[in-house]
Parts: structure tokens; sequence; C-alpha cells
């Protein structure tokens, strides 16, 4: 076998399901403000990018499980996307933190 015929590539290597498809990124963050604790202010705040709505929602229900306050999310525009309470309801969650004392 010479060495330009190795590593053989075969049809199988070539079909559209190994091909990567480019992701043109446009740098617009949606932002998750949040802390371990709730706090009076919005002074230390801690804020979390992500680059979809989506991703977003999940990196705020993360939170929420692991016990965090997820305050607001932000549009890549940066006006507010969800408050508190509507981050609960729209993740499921307004029954099961209502309990904790969380006013909405």
């Amino acid at each position: 076998m010479k060495s330009r015929d190795w590593p053989r590539r075969h049809k199988s290597t070539l079909s559209w399901q190994h091909l990567s498809g480019h992701d043109n990124d446009t740098g617009e963050r949606w932002t998750v403000i949040w802390d371990t604790k709730r706090k009076p202010g919005t002074d230390g705040r801690n804020s979390a990018a992500e680059r979809y709505e989506s991703t977003a929602l999940d990196r705020a229900r993360h939170m929420l499980r692991l016990g965090f306050i997820v305050y607001e999310i932000r549009q890549p525009s940066g006006l507010v996307f969800l408050e508190e309470a509507g981050i609960l309801q729209r993740l499921g969650l307004r029954a099961a933190i209502a309990g904790a004392g969380v006013s909405g």
C-alpha cells in the first residue's frame, strides 16, 4: 500500500451526516441575571451570557434547580425579556417554588 492511499476515504464517511455546518455567530447574547442568595439592590449580581433564547432558559432552569435566584433574562438588545415571576411561569416552576417565598 502506498502512503498516499492512506487513510482511505470511503463514501460512507462523505455523507451529509458528517458535514459540519457553519454557524454564523452575530456576537449577540442573551443574559441571565442570577445570584446564589437573595440580596437587596442590583450590585454584585452574577450574569451568564448565552447565544440563544432557548439556552438562556435552559441556564435559568438549571440555576433554579441548584437553588439559586434568577432575577431576569435580558434580550441581546439589553431589554428585559422575562423577570423572576415570568421565568418561573415560563419554566412551569411556579408551584414548586411558591413555597420558597417567591412572590409574583
